[in-house]
């Protein structure tokens, strides 16, 4: 029995197809789960964890758990390392960055502990990694090289060299260009004479950014080639990914946009198949950056809201920052001066909070842009102003010098007031912000504890109630980043809600697809609330039960307001039907009851539609637009 598992896990990490990878995966669980509490399970479930996260990183970082939890009561310290930095790399790729650092923190401790060397200059090398993610470079420059001088002390030569690519995508992330290009070089070369092919394929791709960066377009796409190649030819989807979008680059800069955009939705897809959200971070943004350079600048702000959207959701403020200015010149593109300068200034705010202030003439020009209109409408209306008092000033002219007072008190006093309603706004958006900010961490807590509970009924419990969590989030998120504070854009908010609960089933469109039918609706918060529970509960259940065994449909929301006033939500799936549906066992029925409460706050009555799959109708009476 035991000395079929190797072969297993290799069948599990190459087979070609979806289905066979299922079946290998329950065949491989189905032995571990046979074998005695003992290292060699510690073992089995260590690479049945890396090789499930490979394919799908929510889904590998369970078994890797398990595998901790029992090296640990076994007190096998040897292998507590290894799985600290497993999980390390799964939280990481999962946008878990906070989480990832205690792993690799605890995995150096115990590296360290053991006299294992290379395991701890593999660990610095993550410090490094993981630091410049967060956009803090001393210490990312402070570990890499401590990662290099400890594998050099090793005598580790793929490690040196892997750590001198690091060093060279740090560099070239501060836009040091010719250091980047210094230790890229370095490692390429030395790769090239090992015949390292995943070290080769790193440094080939940093090296055509750097050549990108510097203006050697001929260069940077022979590199971005040879990498693509070798990840695709190794079944790298991750990196393959990255380098698709990396080309879409190469290809955008080269005015060769119809080709970029086909690379990056390309990397899209293998992205989301993979839940790499730091790839569809860039990729989106890059997308966007391609189409406003073609002045198409409608599709641009759908992508850069893509993007924004996911680095909010992971806290990567330096991306926000990166991001807010290109939004900024993209409103800009498209005359509307007054969102532009609000999200250059945003963008300066995240920026200096970093201690990462970048100054570009496109923007001093918008900001001169904005202040110019500004003026001119100020100097049009003391322009009235004189022109009247002109006409009337022979006959009132005590009266005239009585109302040139008053109207220059008017309009200190209106300075005063639009300042102080300014101050407001902001204030308000903070509130939306650190709301939003205090149910992630509500979410986060929620995830954290989801992870040491075995029931699975209280598991689900637990997960909804994340998705709870999320669903109010993201209703503050659209709050701040709107121009109305009041009111909540429906249609925007139901596509990341669609998107949001997908993700957190790890379904995609090609088996699961949501369909909207949304008329413009901007709803007052106190509306939006209760509305986005009921429908959080309502998809859930279809993307829970409707679609069992892997079985592939389509999932409708509809949203509208009928002749008679009334608002209207419709949820419906083609599932297999109430009928249909697996007994759930240990169910309390809470989403049940919360819609029917939360329905009927709003004066609505649910009503289950028959026909094929299930869905559900409710018309509410009271409800406020915004």
């Amino acid at each position: 029995m035991k000395a079929s598992i190797p072969l297993l896990i290799a069948f599990l990490v190459f087979a070609g197809n979806a289905d066979s990878q299922n079946t290998s995966r329950d065949s491989l669980a189905a032995v571990v789960e046979q074998m005695p509490d003992d290292t060699a399970k510690v073992r089995q479930l260590c690479n049945l964890g890396k090789a499930i996260g490979k394919e799908n990183n929510r889904k590998g970082i369970p078994v890797l758990l398990e595998s901790y939890g029992l090296a640990q009561k076994l007190g096998a310290r040897e292998w507590l390392p290894e799985i600290e930095s497993s999980l390390a790399v799964l939280y990481t790729n999962a946008g878990a960055l906070d989480t990832a650092l205690l792993y690799v923190e605890a995995a150096a401790r115990n590296y360290e502990e053991l006299g294992d060397l290379d395991g701890l200059a593999q660990s610095c090398q993550y410090f490094l990694y993981l630091y410049k993610r967060q956009g803090e470079y001393e210490k990312a420059a402070e570990f890499g090289f401590k990662s290099l001088e400890t594998f050099e002390k090793a005598n580790n030569r793929k490690g040196a060299i892997a750590t001198l690519g690091k060093l060279g995508s740090l560099f070239y992330s501060l836009k040091k260009w010719e250091d980047a290009l210094v230790y890229t070089q370095r490692s390429y070369d030395s790769a090239k004479k090992e015949n390292l092919l995943p070290a080769t394929a790193y440094a080939a791709h940093l090296l055509s950014d750097i050549y990108g960066e510097t203006g050697e377009n001929d260069k940077a796409m022979e590199f971005v080639s040879e990498a693509l190649s070798i990840y695709q030819q190794r079944g790298d989807k991750l990196h393959t990914s990255l380098v698709l979008n990396a080309r879409g680059m190469r290809l955008s800069e080269a005015g060769r946009c119809r080709e970029a955009i086909a690379d990056y939705i390309e990397a899209v897809a293998i992205a989301r198949s993979i839940e790499a959200q730091s790839v569809l971070i860039s990729t989106y943004h890059n997308m966007a950056e391609c189409y406003s350079s073609q002045g198409a600048y409608r599709e641009a702000l759908d992508y850069y809201q893509k993007s924004i959207a996911i680095a909010q959701r992971r806290g990567e403020r330096w991306v926000e920052d990166k991001i807010m200015g290109q939004l900024a010149l993209a409103y800009a593109g498209l005359g509307r001066y007054d969102s532009a300068f609000y999200y250059q200034t945003l963008s300066k705010e995240i920026g200096d909070s970093l201690l990462y202030v970048e100054n570009t003439n496109q923007i001093l020009e918008l900001q001169t842009k904005y202040e110019t209109e500004k003026k001119a409408a100020t100097i049009a209306q003391q322009q009235a102003t004189l022109h009247q008092q002109r006409i009337r000033f022979w006959l009132v002219a005590c009266f005239l010098a009585l109302a040139l007072l008053g109207g220059a008190l008017l309009f200190r006093l209106t300075r005063i007031l639009r300042k102080r309603n300014e101050e407001k706004e902001f204030l308000i958006k903070e509130i939306h912000h650190r709301v939003k900010n205090n149910l992630q961490v509500l979410s986060s807590l929620l995830h954290l504890q989801s992870r040491h509970i075995n029931d699975g009924a209280a598991l689900d419990a637990v997960r909804e109630g994340q998705n709870r969590v999320e669903a109010m989030g993201l209703i503050h998120q659209k709050l701040y980043m709107g121009d109305n504070l009041a009111a909540v854009d429906m249609r925007d908010y139901l596509y990341n809600l669609g998107d949001t609960l997908l993700d957190a089933f790890g379904l995609d469109e090609n088996r699961v697809k949501i369909v909207y039918h949304l008329q413009p609706l901007h709803l007052d918060v106190d509306t939006a609330i209760p509305l986005g529970l009921i429908i959080n509960e309502l998809v859930t259940n279809s993307l829970k039960y409707a679609f069992p065994g892997g079985r592939s449909g389509l999932v409708e929301i509809s949203l509208w307001k009928n002749e008679s006033g009334k608002l209207c939500l419709k949820v419906a799936d083609d599932g297999v039907g109430k009928n249909g549906a697996s007994e759930r066992k240990g169910s309390t029925s809470f989403g049940g009851n919360l819609v029917q409460i939360l329905s009927k706050k709003l004066k609505g009555k649910p009503q289950v539609l028959n026909g094929g799959g299930y869905a559900t109708l409710i018309e509410f009476e009271q409800y406020k637009e915004a």
